[in-house]
């Protein structure tokens, strides 16, 4: 394929089918989401499937700003994506409080290629104060989950997932640490995301492109965000009731953005330049913006350590 038409495919479509969960997240929007709640209807969501049959898809995530375990039909609709979808990727994210052992078995052999569990701390009084959970019914999830007979064919790769607070602990991150070393699965810790400002966070708003604008994310409503940071849609790219996937991806809204980002000029479009979400986008450009992209990422990750094991700080940066 050549790259020209690549960079008009979205590289990811996440599809939101509920906006309900069952976590207070302190880190997260969803406690102040403007729109209603509930989930997806039906019809659209196989509606948004069927148009992505239309291209190569790399991959697929039924999930943004709910928890995917609190929609009652989350199986159903994994179902439908794996057999309408068959070459794609199939990754979930969840907190893992409403994976009940008995979901946990309907997901045996379903397909999953990718499974991320935002865990964020084993200190059983801040898990309550950062997500609003018993830590007690999660861990019992996981052993459930990453017990032998069943952990490697519910997902291709399983992570247990750490957003790591101003405030974490490098003895909460070592226990985080001990504690995936211990059920053999992949640790990530990850920096706090500032949702456009919404959210305190001390890392800085990047200088290079950002891989959010090569990808296409559904609200429940249909409505196409920006991406997973605008939560409410506020910079909308379109609706796919009306419009298809593709129609949508390739509209010129969604494309300026990808302009903007691909010459550099994230911090100059709204609400880009008040976003520190970290990712860079790798595809945009020629060689030497390509190489540009790399060394300005590079001196990123190096300076602000936006993923790992990192200090509590102090204060935030300027």
């Amino acid at each position: 394929m050549k790259k020209s038409l690549k960079l008009e495919l979205p590289r990811l479509v996440c599809v939101e089918t509920t906006n309900r969960c069952n976590a207070k997240c302190v880190f997260c929007p969803n406690n102040a989401l403007a729109r209603d709640k509930g989930a997806m209807d039906q019809a659209l969501f196989e509606k948004i499937i069927e148009d992505c049959r239309a291209f190569p898809l790399e991959a697929i995530e039924p999930f943004m700003q709910g928890d995917p375990f609190a929609d009652p039909d989350i199986i159903p609709r994994l179902k439908h994506i794996r057999a309408r979808l068959p070459d794609t990727k199939l990754r979930l994210y969840t907190n893992g409080y409403g994976m009940t052992p008995k979901r946990i078995d309907d997901l045996v052999d379903l397909g999953i290629d990718r499974l991320f569990i935002s865990l964020n701390t084993l200190d059983e009084d801040r898990y309550q104060q950062v997500m609003g959970l018993r830590l007690a019914r999660t861990l019992e999830h996981l052993k459930y989950l990453m017990d032998p007979s069943r952990h490697g064919r519910v997902a291709g790769k399983i992570t247990f997932r750490m957003t790591r607070l101003n405030d974490t602990s490098l003895a909460e991150q070592d226990q985080f640490l001990s504690y995936c070393k211990e059920m053999g699965v992949r640790p990530f810790i990850v920096g706090l995301f500032d949702y456009k400002g919404d959210i305190q966070s001390s890392l800085p708003v990047p200088s290079y492109g950002c891989e959010h604008v090569r990808r296409l994310d559904i609200l429940a409503s249909g409505k196409v965000t920006l991406c997973c940071m605008d939560q409410d849609g506020e910079y909308s790219w379109g609706d796919v009731n009306t419009h298809s996937v593709l129609e949508v991806y390739r509209s010129e809204r969604a494309r300026k953005y990808r302009r903007m980002h691909a010459e550099g000029r994230r911090r100059d479009i709204t609400p880009c330049g008040t976003c520190n979400n970290f990712w860079p986008d790798w595809e945009a450009g020629g060689p030497l913006r390509r190489l540009k992209t790399a060394v300005e990422a590079g001196a990123y990750f190096l300076r602000h350590r936006p993923t790992g094991r990192r200090a509590p700080e102090s204060a935030p940066e300027a």
